[in-house]
């Protein structure tokens, strides 16, 4: 039996876990606008368009913007999702080569290549094009040949020709350092639709001798089937969508960008990169898969989810008081909040250092006690103005490295700023609390009032 992938998981979902539009709907723009708008009732399905104006395709999105739905998908729960996922990175598979593949049906080279044909959307008006968002990029190390997988937009450019930002500045980036020096080319295949797990391994932050296609077995729990580039040297999932081989031009530089980020702003800070279509190859009936550009739901969990495990678990270990941690959405991946049960003194701030160590995005982190219920932005608040004083509780870590993606960061530096917000030995006052019992005759004595 073949590989889980994209379309097996869609089929899977439970009907409340995915709406499908019938209705004609443009890919500019309109699909984002439907996004947003759902969020602001504070609903994140899974979204099928159905019929793309303009194209033969379906589109997917949003899959990620329900962290239920992932745990989910991985068979576990949110209490259990981190050791499920080192377990996965403990225990990888080996992925499997396969002599063909769904993904190769239909393969397009020469003059037949046009990126254009496919459904890329225009996300916001302040896009500088259409951008691909969900590629996956594969490629191997020009000095090892280990395989590296990664998240990097993908500007449209012209039918072969597409522009590409590396300003993670992580394995991707490295590969092509090396690759440059010696003015060679670096191959690369973009995965546009794969089984969910294969998302989650490339959003893992790995060390650079790690394969995440092994990581993705591990999440499986079976081999990823991998098929040979057609004109390229990188494998790529045997079941995929689309994939689009192409080569990183050395000392080809051209405007990339601005693009709507993560952070909720446009920016154009780019390594100004161009990516060369040797090939597209793609099944007969496609579904191209799109992450939800922007500070949404879907590209903010997609990018954090795989990470919060490993930072949870390495805080647990060297911080044994430490609980759970969250990135609230409004802190966009930039802040993290520590839940933290009683402990030595002094434990707090060592939390937060040791995160700010882990995590080189987070630039502003929370301590709190047990009792404050971390996912809410309101309770957070609270515990900053009760139970915290700045001269004593907050510390600044200037001129550190960061995200460059951060609209505030200064050439890649910026500063980290922690907050113990935990109650000290000497606080004084009780926690206003009523009785369970109080509460629920309120609540029956509510039923019986008449407006």
């Amino acid at each position: 039996m073949g590989n889980p992938d994209l379309r097996g998981y869609i089929d899977s979902l439970a009907p409340e876990e995915i709406l499908r539009i019938k209705t004609p709907v443009s890919r500019d723009f309109v699909i984002t606008a439907l996004v947003e708008e759902l969020e602001r009732s504070n609903r994140f399905p899974a979204l099928f368009f159905e019929r793309v104006i303009g194209s033969d395709m379906p589109i997917i999105t949003n899959l990620f913007a329900r962290k239920e739905r992932i745990h989910q998908m991985m068979g576990t729960s949110e209490a259990d999702f981190p050791s499920r996922w080192l377990d996965a990175e403990s225990n990888r598979i080996k992925p499997k080569m396969v002599p063909t593949g769904q993904v190769q049906e239909v393969i397009h080279r020469g003059e037949e290549i046009d990126v254009t044909a496919l459904p890329i959307m225009g996300h916001y008006e302040s896009d500088a094009g259409r951008y691909v968002t969900s590629a996956v990029l594969a490629a191997k190390d020009p000095r090892t040949g280990i395989r590296n997988l990664s998240f990097h937009r993908l500007q449209v450019k012209g039918p072969g020709r597409m522009g590409v930002s590396l300003h993670s500045r992580l394995h991707l980036w490295n590969y092509f350092y090396a690759s440059e020096a010696k003015n060679q080319p670096l191959e690369v295949a973009a995965i546009i639709g794969a089984h969910p797990s294969l998302l989650l391994a490339a959003s893992a932050k790995t060390g650079i001798d790690i394969d995440e296609y092994d990581i993705a077995g591990g999440l499986l729990r079976q081999p990823v089937e991998l098929v040979k580039g057609q004109t390229i040297g990188v494998e790529y999932p045997a079941n995929a969508e689309i994939v689009i081989e192409g080569r990183l031009l050395p000392g080809v530089n051209e405007d990339e960008g601005p693009f709507g980020e993560f952070t909720g702003y446009s920016t154009s800070r780019s390594t100004r990169n161009v990516f060369e279509v040797s090939a597209i190859c793609r099944r007969k009936s496609p579904c191209y898969l799109s992450v939800a550009a922007g500070a949404s739901a879907d590209h903010l969990n997609l990018a954090r989810i795989a990470k919060e495990a490993v930072v949870l678990d390495t805080l647990r270990k060297r911080v044994p008081n430490v609980r759970n941690i969250h990135y609230p959405r409004s802190g966009v991946n930039l802040h993290c909040v520590v839940s933290m049960a009683p402990g030595p003194e002094g434990t707090a701030r060592q939390a937060l250092m040791l995160l700010f160590g882990l995590d080189p995005n987070v630039k502003l982190a929370v301590a709190l006690d047990e009792d404050i219920d971390m996912t809410d932005d309101s309770a957070v608040n609270w515990a900053m103005a009760t139970r915290m004083q700045g001269h004593e509780d907050i510390f600044i870590v200037p001129r550190v490295f960061t995200i460059r993606l951060d609209p505030s960061s200064r050439g890649g530096m910026g500063s980290k700023v922690g907050i113990d917000a935990t109650k000290k030995p000497d606080s004084d006052g009780i926690v206003l609390k009523l009785k369970d019992e109080h509460v629920k005759q309120a609540a029956e004595l509510l039923k019986t009032i008449t407006r």
